[in-house]
Formats: C-alpha cells, structure tokens, sequence
C-alpha cells in the first residue's frame, strides 16, 4: 500500500507544470500528511499574492475572535492582536486594547489585518481605524485575490460548479469581455436566489438549482446559515438538495472550462462528469483544499482520466484555504 501511495503522489508530482505547482505540492501533501501548520505558513508566505503586502509590513490582527484564531495558528509572526472587548492571550500572543497600540511608537508602521466578518461591524472598525489614519485591509476580502483565481481565458464555455453567489460568473464574464457562456451550478435554494438576482442581465447564462455529484439522488446538506460559503453536503444537514451528474446534465453541449469550490464533494463531482472530461478535454480549475486526501485522489483522478494533462497549482488567500489545482490539456 505504501509503495502504491509514492507512485500516485510521483505520479502527480511528474505531471505538475512548474516549480511554484510542485513546491506548493511539497507545503501541501505535508500539511496533509503530518499536520504540520509551518507548511501552511511557509507556503502562504512564499505564493500568496498577499505576500507582497505582507512580507514588505509590520502586521498585527484586529479582532480577538475564531477569525485570528484560526490565522494566528499558521502566522506566527505577528506580535500581538487588538481587541475592543478582550484581554488576556490568544494562540500565546498578547490581545492589547486599540488605546494602547495607538500609544506604541512605532504604531502606524504596522498593517492592521482585520479578522472579522460580518458587515456592519467590518464597518463601525473602518471608521474608527480611519479616523486614527492607520492602514488595514480586511483579510477575508482584500487578501482573497478572486480576480486572479481561475481565470484568463477568451471566449469559454464554463461551468460554474458552486456559484454561492454568483461572482465568479461575473469575474469570468468580465475576463472574456461577456463573449462566453456560462453554466451555473448552486444547490442551496436562498443562494441560488441570490445568483439568479446576481446574473440576471446575462443573457449567456444557463441556471441549475442542483449540485454536481456522481450520482442522480438527493443528499442532505448543512447551509452554514453563519457563512454560505461554508455550506456543504453532510449527513447532519437540515436541507434536502438535488444532485446531479454533469454528464448528464449538459448531454453533448460544449464545455471548455470547470471550476469547482464545493466544499469537499469535488471528488465526487468529478467523477460525474468523466466522459466530457475525457472527451472534450476542458481546463479545470479544482479547489483542493478542504480535505487531506484531495492532494492526491483528486489530481490522480484527473490523471486517470487523460493523461495528458499539465497540472498546476495556485494559492490566493492567507489561511490554508483557497488553493487551487489547474489541468490544462497538452
């Protein structure tokens, strides 16, 4: 079994395009092998597109909550998080009061990252940072590069494979000039209403309330009513959805582009749509993230499929997620 496992992952690592793909291979198949969070750390210091910012700034995090958290146990760099209502530590760094940061002397050399989500309260820290003329940027938005993620590319036929909202489909649409054709994918019945809002202007836009699977069923599915983004397929989930296979979905009709974000049902998904991988040979964009074994079974997949694939991997957020696997045919 083990020797089986090195030839899949050599396998993959022979098939990778370039030096940046195979060293964020080394970080990632690690972090998924051993748990090593320095590998997160490393890897998101060394591809990010955020690293520019961050490496060339003094940064500390704003907002003591799950957000820094999470952050703080990859980034082991910042000094200290600011926080309004806290005190003590977190992740073994001190939380100090915005009172005492603005009394530092070397406090506007920092970049603040804010760590907090919700809009309104997004809001009420921007004010108050910019009425103390100090810089930040909103680590779950302005170091999400969604603009660089999946797309330079001409007049493609996509498939959108978990549109939350619709914005990727507009980033593509933006990209190829609104020369393209769009088929959009999203299960969760308040989100597809959201992307039908988002896109209704589009007149190349094909919409289906369905999830992509490897099977024609229905599954049960957790919305994540917190964070959509975070909905996912599960077996405690409180939605009933339909799935369906893309293969039979879209027939013979062209598809030259797939992208998938669908919190950990990539695999399956897939699998459903073998014969127009096979066939038409589309570039896929695949998130690989959300689970360990996605390093391997997911690119081995696709190699199985055609073996003539070049593949490729990107990074664009500051956290573990939001790494990104692209098969380009030969």
């Amino acid at each position: 079994m083990m020797r089986k496992r090195q030839e899949e992952f050599q396998k993959i690592y022979h098939a990778l395009g370039d030096d940046i793909s195979r060293k964020i291979y080394k970080h990632r198949l690690l972090y998924a092998l051993l748990g090593d969070k320095q590998e997160i750390t490393d890897m998101v210091y060394e591809y990010s597109p955020a690293c520019v910012q961050l490496k060339d700034s003094k940064v500390c995090y704003y907002g003591a909550g799950g957000g820094a958290g999470w952050l703080m146990k990859y980034d082991t760099k910042a000094p200290f998080v600011i926080d309004k209502y806290r005190t003590g530590y977190i992740e073994g760094k001190p939380i100090i009061s915005l009172d005492t940061f603005l009394q530092m002397p070397d406090h506007r050399e920092y970049l603040l990252i804010v760590t907090v989500g919700k809009k309104e309260i997004r809001e009420e820290i921007a004010r108050e940072l910019d009425a103390h003329g100090l810089r930040y940027l909103f680590g779950y938005f302005d170091l999400q590069y969604f603009d660089l993620q999946y797309f330079d590319l001409q007049n493609e036929f996509f498939a959108d494979v978990g549109a939350l909202d619709g914005e990727t489909t507009k980033c593509f649409m933006r990209h190829c000039s609104g020369n393209g054709h769009a088929y959009v994918f999203e299960p969760n019945p308040a989100q597809f209403e959201i992307t039908r809002q988002n896109l209704k202007e589009y007149s190349n836009v094909e919409l289906f309330p369905y999830g992509l699977y490897d099977e024609n069923t229905t599954l049960r599915f957790d919305s994540c009513d917190y964070d959509a983004g975070s909905a996912k397929v599960s077996e405690t989930g409180e939605l009933i959805i339909e799935v369906r296979r893309l293969d039979d979905l879209l027939g013979d009709k062209p598809v030259t582009f797939i992208k998938m974000d669908i919190e950990g049902s990539e695999l399956a998904a897939l699998r459903g749509a073998e014969r127009i991988i096979r066939e038409q040979k589309p570039k896929l964009a695949i998130c690989v993230y959300h689970k360990p074994e996605d390093m391997w079974e997911i690119p081995g997949l696709i190699l199985e499929y055609c073996p003539d694939y070049r593949l490729y991997l990107r990074h664009y957020s500051i956290t573990q997620t939001e790494t990104v696997l692209y098969a380009i045919p030969k």
